[in-house]
């Protein structure tokens, strides 16, 4: 008896799986040639260049608008709206001469004033856009994102209908990358802008664009419908003709559909338990990134605005434990904010010239001065600590921040509550100041340490802890002017050196970005800037 039992389940698990299998193999088979669907994940905050601030919004920047320059299928920067330019020998003044052939969606060309309308309502403060400290880069940005200079004082001048003029602060070899990923680079129509509002991005009529897709469909919650812009001078070259990106916020959701083939990819992370699983059946992709995943602390705040306090609460929980027993993937722990992989001016690693903030490799030693600190700051094992509440998004990291809190509270004595909801949410709380802890993120724009640092910027709008210190704002000023590149980069260890004596973060492990991928999926351009690229994607047969 006990024998057929175990024949009955083993043939009921193979008829199980072969239904999977052939469900996966039928919805495949159902896309059209150069038809895919993937998810970015929930519902984009805004679909305007000018004003997006989030990762996978970046995503959707880089199919429906094309900068300057762009990433070819090899992740090079190559030509884009620009099909040459000339530098100054002093490497301050760009001349970009536009393609003459490039059109907006709507058919009309794309021209220079296109550019210079965008970048100057980037840096307008009127229009609060998260990331326009990406233009400090230019002459005289700075001040005019901040309000001490007119926007026309910004210098990016349109000389004539095909010829842009951009000139820098100071010499930036890393601008011509920059720009073909940046979306505040990317142009955008004034005379749509005005005429729609803040409209002008939400409908697939109003939403004129000069990338190589358009929004051929858009239905609020459930999906964006990206089809080849008719009007785009490589059209030629587009191998995936239409995207669908379905708008999903879970990741077992997701999987799901990852599993039945009815999407090929996921910008959501993978679920936690299902990491193992995964990783076996080749459906979990590991793309490093130029970038950390670290807890914001709100400084300003309550028990928050004591130093000592964040220090201990940085160091104590494993994070070598975390990533052995609870992601089970080849993260690398994150013990200072730039991460791995970048280059220090002798050619090496920056990170392992700096060295740790953190002893990610001494917990116990870490304990023990956790304690000593908290004791210290009134609160010994943890007696008359408030509960601090940590927001975080559902699944992968909800699951990290579980494993903090039993750390906390077997090794403090401290309960914190731990709150999941959309990132949409958390970054709004953030923003308000209406949080303790929250999950953040955060991924190089370039690919030097200046751009992981420049999150704590003085013009940034993304830096939500309370951190602002005028030594390490004149450090970052003097790493972007200086042309020796020694005394940049020693400039840049000395900024890190004092974000961690003030600790507004609590970095946790460096991107090791676990995304699902159906194997079949081919040809997507993978970067660790994080700005994937599915034109060139297709279906294997």
């Amino acid at each position: 008896m006990k024998n057929l039992i175990i024949l009955f389940t083993t043939l009921f698990l193979s008829v199980l799986v072969s239904c999977e299998n052939n469900q996966e193999a039928k919805n495949l088979n159902s896309f059209a040639d150069g038809e895919i669907a993937i998810t970015l994940g929930g519902e984009p905050r805004t679909l305007d260049p000018t004003l997006n601030s989030l990762s996978f919004g970046s995503v959707y920047m880089i199919h429906f608008f094309e900068g300057l320059t762009k990433k070819d299928s090899s992740d090079n920067v190559v030509e884009g709206m620009a099909e040459s330019w000339d530098i100054s020998k002093d490497g301050l003044k760009y001349t970009f001469h536009l393609r003459t052939n490039a059109k907006w969606s709507d058919g009309k060309p794309v021209v220079a004033s296109d550019f210079e309308y965008a970048i100057k309502r980037a840096a307008n403060p009127e229009t609060g856009a998260s990331y326009s400290h990406m233009l400090n880069v230019i002459k005289n940005a700075s001040l005019v994102i901040s309000g001490k200079a007119k926007v026309d004082d910004l210098q990016v001048k349109a000389l004539d209908d095909y010829t842009l003029e951009i000139v820098l602060e100071n010499p930036a070899p890393y601008f011509l990358e920059y720009i073909s990923v940046s979306s505040p680079y990317f142009p955008v129509r004034k005379d749509i802008v005005e005429e729609f509002g803040d409209e002008w991005s939400r409908k697939p009529e109003t939403y004129i664009v000069n990338g190589p897709y358009i929004m051929a469909e858009r239905k609020t919650d459930e999906k964006i419908v990206m089809e080849v812009n008719p009007n785009y001078y490589a059209k030629d070259e587009i191998i995936a003709k239409k995207i669908t990106v379905v708008i999903m916020s879970d990741s077992n959701t997701a999987l799901a559909a990852i599993r039945e083939g009815s999407i090929l990819f996921s910008y959501l992370e993978a679920p936690m338990g299902e990491i193992p699983t995964l990783l076996k059946e080749n459906y979990l992709l590991q793309e490093r990134g130029f970038g950390i995943f670290f807890l914001e602390m709100n400084t300003l705040k309550g028990v928050l605005t004591n130093k000592n306090i964040r220090r201990a609460l940085a160091i104590a929980f494993d994070r070598n434990y975390i990533i052995s027993n609870v992601i089970k993937m080849d993260q690398i722990p994150a013990g200072a904010f730039v991460t791995t992989g970048m280059k220090d001016y002798d050619g090496g690693d920056f990170r392992e010239n700096g060295g740790n903030y953190i002893d990610v490799d001494n917990y116990q030693k870490n304990i023990e001065e956790a304690k000593r600190l908290f004791t210290e700051a009134g609160y010994p094992n943890g007696e008359g600590f408030p509960v601090l509440e940590v927001r975080s998004t559902p699944g992968y990291f909800t699951i990290i921040c579980e494993a903090i809190q039993e750390m906390y509270k077997n090794n403090l004595g401290i309960d914190i509550f731990i709150k999941s909801e959309e990132y949409n949410t958390t970054y709004q709380a953030m923003v308000q100041k209406d949080y303790d802890l929250a999950r953040s993120g955060w991924n190089a724009d370039f690919s030097d340490p200046m751009s992981v640092l420049n999150f704590f910027s003085k013009t940034s709008s993304v830096n939500h802890t309370g951190f602002a210190d005028k030594e390490f704002y004149n450090l970052m000023e003097f790493a972007a002017k200086t042309q020796n590149e020694k005394e940049r980069m020693e400039a840049l260890h000395k900024a890190e050196d004092i974000l961690f004596d003030y600790m507004p973060v609590i970095p946790l492990i460096y991107k090791l970005n676990p995304y699902m991928i159906n194997p079949k999926l081919k040809g997507v351009v993978f970067s660790p800037l994080g700005r994937y690229k599915f034109n060139y994607a297709y279906i294997e047969k």
